[in-house]
């Protein structure tokens, strides 16, 4: 296993991109941009994909994942992926000593997690998704605050969490849609677990689920049966929370809708992306060192060098795949899902395939 478990350790890291799905191409320049990172290595099965990673970062492509995850010379990966090569990637990695940093979501299945998670329990390796809302300012200092008592007795909270795209072609931004088969399921599988993770984050696992999934704006999605929006009710017995997320078509781009409502025992505070407000009033947030995404990247290599526990790590990437499979069986049932699940096959996925070995492309 590598040595780079060793407390203290703070030369270079030399770091492996997996996959050029999404989010490939934002992270590769954070690593780029930092003095104590390089990348060395690369692979993508897909040689139309593989090609920008090469032009981009200047690294030759291996077309076998195999090449990178066994690379001596690799200390830690960064899987962008379709989510259903995350599990197989993770537990070879794993195997090989590598340390992860995993573009959300952990897998799509209740399954896939649970075994990402029993492998990583004996192993020094450190793995951390990229959830950055859990690192945005305002974001933080609200989970702080609830977290320490000082908005004590939580009435409701809702969370408003929208990427709004032109109108135009979904597949210039991102690749989806695709089949429940590959990825799990539509917009809260994907930007939706952002949300998901973070009320998870905030106030843990609720006592039950309710979701309504709809099409609201993309065609695109219709054909394999999933969704645009989601509207995430979680029941925590004394209040309950509600996520809406999803994908919009707007005429110009704008930027994500990120707003927070949360009422408890003698305040209404509000957050709009990073403005902060309790009872009308503005209350200042101290500004985070790094951007939300780079924030990841550190915790990541803050965990690795001083031996610590992830914040968003495998057990926490667990609970979302619970939370969000509840949800789909939710919306399939129309009723409340209770959690923890007696039941954690996603409805959308058939019994053979909540896991998964080999290529579906």
């Amino acid at each position: 296993i590598s040595s780079r478990v060793c407390v203290g350790r703070t030369d270079m890291f030399r770091v492996g991109l997996i996959g050029n799905r999404a989010h490939q191409m934002l992270f590769g320049p954070i690593f780029e941009g930092r003095s104590d990172c390089r990348i060395v290595a690369a692979a993508e099965h897909n040689a139309e994909k593989a090609r920008p990673l090469e032009q981009r970062f200047k690294v030759k492509c291996a077309a076998d994942y195999n090449a990178v995850l066994e690379d001596p010379n690799v200390d830690f990966v960064c899987i962008a992926t379709d989510f259903y090569l995350k599990r197989p990637l993770i537990l070879k990695a794993i195997a090989c000593g590598k340390h992860v940093l995993v573009d959300k979501p952990i897998g799509r299945s209740v399954a896939e997690a649970r075994e990402i998670a029993r492998a990583a329990e004996q192993a020094r390796i450190k793995i951390v998704l990229t959830y950055p809302l859990r690192f945005q300012a305002s974001l933080a200092k609200l989970a702080q605050a609830v977290h320490s008592g000082e908005y004590a007795n939580v009435a409701s909270f809702h969370h408003h969490w929208i990427r709004q795209y032109p109108d135009s072609d979904l597949m210039q931004y991102v690749s989806y849609p695709t089949p429940a088969r590959i990825n799990g399921g539509g917009e809260l599988m994907n930007n939706g677990s952002h949300a998901v993770d973070y009320v998870y984050s905030v106030f843990g696992m609720p006592k039950r689920v309710h979701c309504l999934m709809e099409n609201l704006y993309w065609d695109e999605y219709r054909p394999f049966g999933t969704e645009d929006f989601a509207t995430l009710t979680c029941d925590y017995g004394s209040f309950s929370t509600r996520t809406v997320t999803g994908r919009t078509k707007v005429p110009r781009e704008l930027p994500a809708v990120n707003t927070v409502d949360l009422v408890c025992e003698g305040r209404y505070v509000r957050i709009d992306n990073d403005d902060y407000t309790v009872n009308g009033e503005r209350v200042a947030v101290p500004a985070a060192p790094l951007p939300p995404r780079d924030s990841t990247v550190q915790h990541l290599i803050d965990c690795i060098t001083y031996d610590r526990a992830p914040q968003s790590g495998v057990h926490n990437g667990l609970a979302v795949a619970e939370i969000v499979t509840a949800a789909y069986q939710s919306a399939q049932c129309g009723d409340y899902v209770t959690l923890p699940l007696t039941d954690e096959k996603h409805p959308l996925i058939s019994a053979a395939d909540q896991t998964i070995d080999g290529f579906l492309d």
